[in-house]
């Protein structure tokens, strides 16, 4: 993870252990130090977005580079993920810090 300015990059990875999952784009928010929540953002070099991916039994997809327009840099920060799974519907938070 590299925070510059206000934009911080960082490469994710997925991995399914289970059926079936998918990642979104839509899916992935980070909230910085003072609790804003971001969405991707695609507007600066080398942040990329992708369509959603369909992958299951020990499948991965990515790396993939990714940024987030961030209001307050101060680490920690936490990825939310939010994949929709039809009826059913989780929640995973990874903090990540900068040192």
């Amino acid at each position: 993870m590299k925070v510059d300015g206000n934009l911080v990059r960082m490469e994710v990875k997925f991995k399914n252990s289970s059926d079936a999952t998918h990642a979104s784009p839509e899916d992935l928010h980070l909230i910085d130090g003072g609790n804003h929540q971001s969405a991707l953002a695609t507007d600066a070099p080398n942040c990329n977005t992708w369509q959603r991916h369909e992958f299951n039994n020990g499948a991965t997809f990515g790396p993939t580079a990714i940024c987030f327009h961030v209001a307050d840099t101060t680490p920690p920060f936490t990825l939310r993920w939010t994949p929709d799974l039809g009826f059913i519907c989780c929640e995973i938070k990874l903090t990540i810090d900068t040192t």
